[in-house]
């Protein structure tokens, strides 16, 4: 699908939005429903009573906590059919993230973003429910123990662990393969989720192709993470990949002067903010940790792995996720001749690596002009040349000028006027 399609599709849904809103905030009356008529008058004599009058609606102050507190509260979007709106996509992620509740394994195929793209929402235990067609489902993964002694053959004792294991393995998949189907058909036959989800690219983190974005939002996470630095535990180091050079970190500073912490800047690299005092999440997969894990003599955890303590379909960690690619370079042929370049799929926190490799390009190329003119200045003006380099570069500059005024010689082209033509 191409970005102006995708683009045209999300502004038709803050339309959408806007339109829904509107109903939606509006708090519940427990009197009976007004006639329309009587809505618009009350609704047209307010709306001059606030204009004919400014110093009166100042003075005017809500009679109830209750009213405040609900026009300040966000608006839940995870109820309507936006399948292209990521803040909704988002806020239906959200409502996983509770171990308590949420027990399936990220990993499986079945994991929460593939319950979210299909516009389900976690509402109790392992259940999922959907605000359009208000169908529940319940995601029961254990595996019957009767159904597993019912397939062994009768009478064989000297079945051992490995052909249990293999017959469980089997189940499980089957089990897998039924929800996954269900993600879809478990919705009404008119419900529009059940026509189409979200697409591939609602869990993309925008904004990290444009370095000034980049380093702004990598900038945002690192102060939050760096209010108490020394609580910071080890952070392993990043990967090395083509595009990833430890060296880049060493030389990044976000001023002049101040130099970063080098664990707290890899966390904010890789998308971690903080949520308390001792917790720090991610708000793409809704992952938290809790620092004392990291901490104690010796600690429970000997270092945080930056990327690895995302879940699996985390677009900071997943290059599927984030869907976007970067080029790899120019691909030779066997004759030596350049092909198309070859592009590969990133994780988000590589982006932001490339960002920061990019600003210090910026940052050597603004300097090294510099360099380059008081490194030639320099013998000049402490005087090493000898007599004879002067007197030659002399020469050299007289041989230059001389070159320069032939087109501008008078007498030699009023001479060649006066020559007979033959």
């Amino acid at each position: 699908m191409s970005y102006a399609i995708e683009t045209k599709k999300r502004k038709f849904d803050r339309i959408l939005e806007a339109l829904t809103d509107g109903a939606a905030s509006a708090p519940p009356s427990t009197s009976a429903s007004p006639s329309r008529s009587s809505v618009n008058a009350s609704a047209t004599s307010l709306s001059l009573y606030a204009a004919s009058d400014s110093s009166k609606r100042r003075r005017i102050t809500p009679t109830s906590n209750t009213s405040a507190s609900y026009t300040s509260a966000p608006v839940a979007l995870s109820g309507h059919y936006l399948p292209s709106s990521r803040a909704a996509f988002l806020q239906r992620l959200e409502t996983f993230r509770h171990v308590t509740q949420w027990h399936v394994p990220s990993i499986d195929s079945i994991n929460a973003a593939a319950w979210a793209k299909r516009g389900w929402v976690c509402v109790d235990t392992d259940t999922v429910a959907c605000g359009v067609c208000k169908e529940r489902l319940y995601i029961d993964l254990n595996i019957d123990k009767e159904l597993l002694k019912s397939s062994e053959k009768p009478g064989d004792e000297s079945a051992d662990e490995e052909d249990s294991f293999a017959i469980s393995a089997e189940i499980y998949d089957n089990i897998i393969a039924r929800y996954q189907d269900m993600i879809v058909t478990a919705h009404a036959d008119t419900c529009l989720w059940r026509k189409r989800g979200c697409d591939i690219s609602i869990q993309r983190i925008e904004g990290l192709l444009n370095t000034t974005l980049a380093l702004s939002g990598l900038k945002t996470r690192y102060d939050s993470l760096a209010s108490r630095s020394d609580e910071i535990p080890p952070v392993e180091p990043l990967p090395l990949t083509p595009f990833v050079n430890a060296q880049e970190l060493e030389e990044f500073r976000f001023s002049e002067l101040e130099r970063p912490h080098i664990d707290t800047l890899r966390l904010a690299i890789c998308g971690w903010e903080r949520r308390s005092e001792d917790v720090i999440e991610c708000h793409h997969c809704f992952r938290s940790l809790g620092l004392w894990l990291y901490r104690g003599e010796p600690p429970a955890i000997g270092k945080l792995d930056a990327i690895d303590n995302h879940l699996e379909y985390c677009p900071w960690r997943s290059a599927e996720a984030q869907d976007t690619e970067l080029q790899t370079g120019l691909r030779k042929s066997t004759t030596g001749e350049q092909i198309a370049p070859k592009k590969e799929r990133v994780a988000g926190w590589v982006l932001v690596y490339q960002a920061i490799a990019k600003d210090n390009r910026q940052k050597r190329a603004s300097t090294e002009p510099a360099s380059t003119a008081a490194s030639e200045a320099g013998p000049r003006e402490n005087g090493s040349t000898t007599p004879e380099q002067r007197e030659k570069r002399m020469k050299d500059l007289l041989r230059r000028i001389k070159e320069i005024k032939k087109p501008f010689n008078v007498k030699a082209l009023l001479k060649r006027k006066d020559k007979p033509r033959v």
